[in-house]
């Protein structure tokens, strides 16, 4: 793995949150990406980060270099039926969202990321974590490796839960 630290986030890293969810839903080089203004000025985006960290269960890690700089992060945010994201399953079930900065992919931080969340939410007696995410994505067989079975579709998109 390279040699990175993963720390627990904070309000303070909400801008960095937002980068990383930018570069999740734009994984594909393929695909013409908005400015960040156009991509958070649509509603179902905005409320992704919207009050971020003021809501009970907002968690993230971040991933940082030996010079401290900000280099991939997870979340993941609990859910109502009548608001919620696109990876939920149920209001118990918080939604993971993932990113590394593209020159880190391939690394094993993802890897680590996934695992030091999912330990986290399993202490605190969460029982099942979902994502939503393209089948085409590459990050889609490191979701695999952990266990995340495909339970529904939306679109382009799957839904895919973990039992912790």
């Amino acid at each position: 793995m390279h040699n990175c630290r993963i720390r627990i986030g904070t309000v303070g890293d909400l801008p960095f949150l937002k980068k990383m969810l930018y570069e999740a839903v734009f994984w594909d080089p393929v695909v013409k990406r908005l400015s960040m203004d156009k991509f958070f000025a649509i509603p179902d985006i905005a409320k992704i980060s919207y009050q971020w960290d003021k809501r009970s269960g907002d968690f993230s890690l971040i991933a940082v270099d030996e010079q401290k700089k900000s280099i991939g992060a997870v979340w993941y945010r609990f859910w109502k039926a009548e608001n919620h994201s696109y990876g939920y399953v149920d209001d118990n079930i918080p939604e993971l969202g993932m990113a590394v900065i593209k020159d880190y992919r391939g690394k094993g931080i993802g890897t680590e990321l996934v695992n030091k969340i999912c330990y986290h939410a399993r202490k605190l007696g969460i029982e099942k974590i979902s994502l939503s995410v393209d089948p085409n994505n590459f990050a889609l067989k490191l979701y695999q490796k952990f266990g995340f079975i495909k339970v529904s579709e939306s679109g382009t998109s799957w839904t895919l839960v973990k039992k912790l």
